[in-house]
């Protein structure tokens, strides 16, 4: 970014000393519309402030450290954009400096500009780094539905499935319905909702949501492998699909290096599909009616954790084979992980 268009904007070390003096400011960013630095109390998780139009929801960012939430504050909505991890300040500050811009000169709806100029950092922050357990777990449990979804759908309508653009809350959008896929490892399907809006449903497609579990073992496999054994079916099935599985696949990990290949990961059990309906546990907006708005303001955000293991859908079956089992053994040989680990010792049944 040039220096010109960032002169309007305050300065990384000023943004610092104003945390360092750990207390509450709304800083004003020069343009229109009006937006803001907001730093909490304690100088903890600064935000960029951004007005948003009633009911609009946050994105789901798809990276650790910074996180997207709507708040309510004064009958106004705004999407706050906050980092949870200060040692990232300076390149967070970039990032608002550069999402300031497109919203105030470029006239870029305030969602896209996050999505779009959070994707450049991710991508840019992915090199060298390697993937967190939490992180590698849930795109092993992504790859398992994407690989069901193949055997129902074919290959060409599964990929353009999965971290659908229109559709940046969930994870898949098939057809006229969307799916969430939460994956653990363990016995028990005790599983982590990030937020108020990731198991609610769009206004005119109803959501499923999917539960993983996972076991390690000799016999599975890694996510490199996984990904490397999807390659080689795409290439004989779809191979016009293959570019854009590699895109999406982007997406998610950054860049080759670092998708994980040390942890060997297996399905334990078949996947579970609920469809996220009244009898779904789970927590909604709904939760602040009862709360003043003061109140309701200063809650930035919420994670809660749900226990589906007995749970037993309201209707069946689910969609698309979404609950089917996936067969690791029926995908081509693991040769990327065998080459990259020569010590583990091989699966000759593969």
């Amino acid at each position: 970014m040039s220096a010109d268009r960032r002169s309007r904007h305050l300065s990384c070390d000023a943004l610092r000393d104003h945390l360092d003096n750990r207390m509450p400011m709304l800083i004003p960013v020069e343009g229109d519309p009006p937006l803001f630095w907001h730093l909490e109390a304690g100088g903890q998780r600064p935000a960029l402030r951004i007005p948003v139009e009633p009911g609009t929801k946050a994105p789901r960012l798809g990276m650790q450290g910074i996180r997207a939430v709507c708040v309510l504050d004064g009958g106004q909505q705004f999407l706050h954009v906050f980092i949870e991890r200060v040692d990232l300040l300076r390149e967070f500050h970039i990032v608002c400096c550069e999402i300031a811009d497109r919203i105030q000169k470029e006239d870029t709806a305030p969602v896209v500009a996050v999505q779009t100029t959070v994707l450049a950092w991710r991508r840019l922050l992915a090199r060298g780094r390697r993937m967190s357990l939490e992180e590698e777990i849930g795109l092993f449990g992504e790859l398992l539905t994407l690989t069901g979804l193949a055997a129902v759908r074919g290959w060409h309508a599964a990929i353009a499935a999965w971290q659908h653009p229109k559709c940046t809350d969930h994870d898949f959008t098939v057809g006229p319905y969307d799916v969430e896929v939460k994956t653990v490892a363990g016995p028990a399907r005790i599983h982590t909702i990030h937020g108020l809006g990731q198991l609610a449903p769009h206004s005119k497609r109803p959501l499923w949501f999917v539960s993983h579990v996972l076991e390690q073992n000799d016999h599975g496999r890694t996510v490199l492998g996984l990904i490397e054994g999807i390659r080689s079916t795409i290439r004989v099935r779809a191979p016009g699909a293959l570019d854009d599985f590699d895109a999406r696949l982007k997406l998610v990990t950054g860049n080759e290096s670092a998708i994980p290949r040390e942890h060997h990961w297996a399905p334990a059990g078949v996947p579970l599909a609920f469809p996220v309906d009244a009898a779904f546990p789970r927590l909604t907006d709904d939760i602040f009616a009862l709360l003043p708005e003061p109140a309701v303001a200063r809650i930035s955000d919420i994670d809660y954790r749900i226990d589906v293991a007995d749970l037993i859908p309201s209707i069946a079956p689910s969609p698309d084979g979404l609950d089917r089992a996936v067969d690791l053994h029926a995908l081509p040989p693991d040769v990327a992980s065998d080459l990259s680990e020569p010590n583990h010792p091989k699966d000759e049944h593969r």
